[in-house]
């Protein structure tokens, strides 16, 4: 895979040059680079992972359309970009990002985890617990609306994810077609009774999330190369669905392709370009403290915390609508420039990539524990809902990846609570004790309660907690002491009679 990466960093930079010792050549230095970049980051999201989808994956496949796609797509007429040689910053913007794009998928590729983690089944009661709570919740939400203002995506979004999961990972899974058709359904209930017709990128991240689940149970590299040619047609459909809200607005059709406010980042990324040359300063991170204003309430913000870079940029690229609460975008390339300047592309390639590798980890030590209970099934879903954002942080940056997560945050810490008040029967929690296993055996034991423990003993015994979740110091520490305690009391009352399955309450 080296050679991948050197060989796309080749041709990039050798477009470049032919751009910088040829004018006349800008059209073309920038296609090839916007080419590079949409191939570069396709084969890498169907490569990382193998069979499983990956969040670096997931991150170069949506450069791949903001950048590549974006790129080819603003080529014809970047007139819209700030300076008198719009053309000159579109390819340098394409250059930078494209080349930080090549650096991060190289650190990605060194440290790749291949295959498919072991599956995981749910237990059914905690399967119709999820199907429950979330379909209250997306009942209330609709019923709710405008009441619930800006909550009222994030609960939505939570709970029609929180049944996608709970229905991937239940006991029959795909294999029952009213399953599958239950998914699909509770897709459709985002864009038509909670969205309607806007946020495609929210949309987008939530579909996201959900494929991430079904790859980690039933994925197949082939299903991802499938996807690869898909992915025209989908942002086809979405610009159509753009049209129709837009058209549902004015009354009247227009000749955008619906996709303008996907490429705008790519110019105004250029446009950022142009300010930095006629003598802009870089934020040296300020920009990055934005979501701290965006989670208190209105006039509890200090100074010294800056508005998003949307609203900053809107400065730049349409002054006549600045203050106005419009607010623009420009890649997260743009946002490290912003902060860094040209520096902040270098220092972006292996931040992004230890954060992308990073929480792609933690959301697969978080499956396998998803069988524990509800609670770390809500733990899940929170990490598959940072997860699928991955588009909104290529798209905008940092803050609007952020800021979206508030409103899920909310409805799954609600969700949260309600398991401190339900009955301990409705949420049960299983833990293997593996026999045989060198850790899991006790130090000091009777030899009477060995003898009789082997002669009784199954392949593999559950203990049953009826506390709602374990402790973090009881998985660790506890244990070991609490299989020696069971071992004596066995051999201490040989006479009774073992039973195949031991209840322990834990207070």
């Amino acid at each position: 895979m080296a050679s991948l990466t050197a060989v796309c960093a080749l041709i990039v930079v050798i477009a470049r040059i032919c751009f910088s010792t040829d004018v006349e050549a800008a059209a073309f230095s920038s296609g090839v680079i916007a080419a590079i970049s949409f191939a570069h980051g396709m084969t890498l999201f169907v490569i990382l992972g193998r069979d499983r989808i990956t969040m670096p994956g997931l991150f170069m496949a949506s450069s791949a359309a903001i950048v590549g796609v974006s790129g080819l797509l603003v080529i014809p007429d970047p007139s819209f970009i700030v300076g008198s040689h719009p053309e000159v910053y579109l390819n340098t913007a394409l250059f930078g990002s494209t080349l930080t794009q090549i650096g991060i998928g190289m650190l990605c590729l060194r440290s790749d985890s291949i295959g498919r983690p072991h599956e995981v089944v749910l237990p059914i009661r905690c399967v119709r617990w999820a199907l429950g709570a979330g379909v209250i919740t997306i009942a209330a939400t609709v019923l709710l609306g405008d009441r619930l203002g800006v909550l009222a995506d994030g609960f939505g979004s939570a709970a029609i994810l929180l049944i996608c999961i709970a229905i991937l990972l239940s006991p029959r899974g795909l294999k029952n077609p009213w399953n599958t058709v239950t998914i699909a359904g509770a897709l459709l209930v985002y864009p038509t009774a909670i969205i309607s017709g806007t946020g495609r990128l929210r949309a987008i991240a939530l579909i996201l999330a959900a494929v991430y689940i079904f790859f980690l149970r039933y994925g197949r590299q082939w299903l991802k190369v499938v996807g690869v040619f898909l992915a025209p047609m989908i942002l086809a459909v979405l610009g159509v669905w753009r049209r129709e809200y837009e058209a549902s607005l004015s009354g009247e059709h227009g000749n955008d392709t619906g996709l303008s406010s996907m490429f705008v980042g790519i110019g105004n990324f250029g446009s950022l370009i142009h300010d930095f040359d006629l003598g802009g300063l870089p934020t040296l991170g300020a920009s990055l403290l934005s979501p701290l204003r965006a989670a208190l309430p209105d006039g509890f913000a200090p100074d010294w915390i800056p508005d998003a870079i949307g609203y900053q940029l809107a400065a730049l690229t349409d002054p006549q609508l600045y203050g106005t609460g419009f607010s623009t975008v420009a890649t997260v390339y743009g946002d490290l420039w912003w902060n860094f300047g040209a520096l902040g592309l270098v220092i972006g390639v292996p931040l992004l990539a230890v954060m992308l590798d990073r929480i792609d980890s933690w959301t697969l030590r978080i499956y396998r524990r998803a069988v524990q209970g509800p609670r770390d099934l809500l733990l899940l879903v929170f990490f598959a809902a940072l997860l699928g954002g991955v588009g909104d942080i290529v798209w905008s940056g940092f803050h609007t990846w952020i800021v979206r997560m508030y409103a899920r945050i909310a409805a799954l810490v609600v969700l949260w609570l309600l398991t401190f008040y339900l009955p301990r029967r409705i949420i049960p929690q299983f833990v293997s004790f593996q026999q045989g296993e060198p850790e899991r055996r006790a130090d000091n034991v009777d030899s009477s309660a060995d003898s009789l423990d082997h002669r009784r003993r199954r392949t593999a015994q559950y203990v049953k907690f009826s506390a709602v979740s374990e402790p973090q110091w009881f998985s660790t520490s506890a244990r070991p002491r609490l299989h020696r305690a069971m071992r004596k009391c066995v051999g201490a009352c040989c006479c009774l009679r073992a039973q195949p399955v031991l209840s322990v309450q834990i207070p």
